[in-house]
């Protein structure tokens, strides 16, 4: 009779503190709203989810990269649609001086062919990646992480588009209208240059947008695995919950009960020594 009443007063007690677990785990899931709050609740989801969260973070920095790449490559475009502005206005030039047998007035279009030199300069040198320029040939390549693992870069290769570069630094249109003819076939080699240019760096922009839609693809499949191991299932936990305080109440009514029911007995069995 007496083990019995310890007995059951100790189920009891066990049950009143699993159930004081089981709500604590329930509040806390509630109101952090992940099922997994330390590795101790799910030791392989914990790591899972550690692992897809670096994921996560570094396909942003990968896009952040991409970013970069984009801003420069969007800025050597800008920078070559005024160079093949500058060149066809000088290719414009050189016909004209072509057809014009004076030398004073051609001398005069010297003049301005020199000045649009230094505009094609100016653009050049102002395009420019960590402070060096892209466009002379200083900086001739970039690499650009685009994905989390080392190998997924992507190298850009830059051309020179200086006048030095594109061979119309020494274009004479002053002094006869052969010259000026031959600064026509050169001009025309310089715009094939640029133009070709423009082409390869539209590629480079079209990799970089599908290297970022992908990184992106990737980050919201990896949240929805993180999300799917980490997130709680609140209407469950709310479910939970209500169980785990049932159970508490009960198994604390339970104990009660044993506890009393154990002071009557030891009562009445002392009762002989303590008439």
């Amino acid at each position: 009779m007496v083990n019995t009443d310890f007995s059951n007063s100790y189920i009891a007690a066990s049950a009143l503190n699993k159930a004081n677990i089981d709500a604590g785990k329930a509040q806390q899931r509630i109101s952090t709203s992940q099922q997994i709050n330390s590795a101790q609740d799910d030791p392989a989801g914990y790591a899972r989810a550690v692992k897809l969260k670096s994921y996560i973070g570094s396909y942003s920095k990968a896009i952040d990269n991409i970013n970069q790449g984009t801003t420069l490559v969007q800025s050597i475009d800008s920078s070559l649609s005024q160079v093949s502005e500058i060149l066809t206005k000088m290719r414009e030039l050189a016909v004209t001086a072509a057809g014009e047998n004076n030398d004073t007035t051609r001398a005069t279009y010297q003049t301005t062919y020199t000045s649009y030199l230094t505009d094609l300069t100016n653009v050049v040198a102002r395009t420019t990646y960590n402070g060096s320029s892209v466009m002379d040939g200083t900086t001739t390549s970039v690499a650009v992480q685009t994905g989390i693992d080392a190998t997924q870069t992507k190298t850009m290769t830059f051309s020179d588009m200086s006048s030095t570069g594109l061979g119309i630094a020494a274009i004479d249109l002053s002094t006869s209208t052969t010259t000026a003819s031959t600064g026509i076939t050169t001009l025309d080699t310089a715009i094939t240059t640029a133009t070709s240019y423009m082409t390869t760096i539209g590629a480079y922009e079209d990799s970089l947008s599908f290297s970022s839609d992908l990184n992106n693809q990737n980050i919201q499949n990896n949240q929805k695995q993180y999300d799917s191991i980490m997130s709680a299932d609140l209407a469950k936990e709310a479910t939970n919950l209500a169980a785990a305080q049932i159970r508490q109440s009960s198994a604390a009514a339970m104990v009660a009960q044993g506890n009393l029911m154990n002071r009557e007995l030891v009562g009445y069995l002392l009762r002989p020594y303590t008439g």
